[in-house]
């Protein structure tokens, strides 16, 4: 379940994925879009997860999930980072 960034608790738990090159406007929006996506659909164990993201400087891609609701699992991690690659 996708929330706005500045709703997310300061302890959310975070990972920052750096691109290899500054990213056009465009494939920002294409990833934003993608993310936004992914982030709606992302679950542990049938549970949605409370999540966001940023893109920041062109260059970070940051997600975040609210681990008071849900805990993020293993199977989720890999599906993020499935879906990064």
């Amino acid at each position: 379940m996708y929330i706005p960034f500045k709703d997310l608790p300061p302890h959310s738990k975070v990972w920052i994925y750096q691109a290899n090159r500054k990213l056009t406007d465009a494939e920002v929006d294409e990833i934003s879009n993608a993310t936004q996506l992914f982030i709606e659909q992302w679950a542990a164990h049938g549970t949605s997860l409370e999540a966001s993201y940023l893109i920041k400087y062109n260059r970070f891609i940051i997600l975040a999930v609210n681990q008071d609701i849900q805990k993020a699992t293993g199977c989720s991690i890999d599906s993020s980072v499935q879906f990064i690659q």
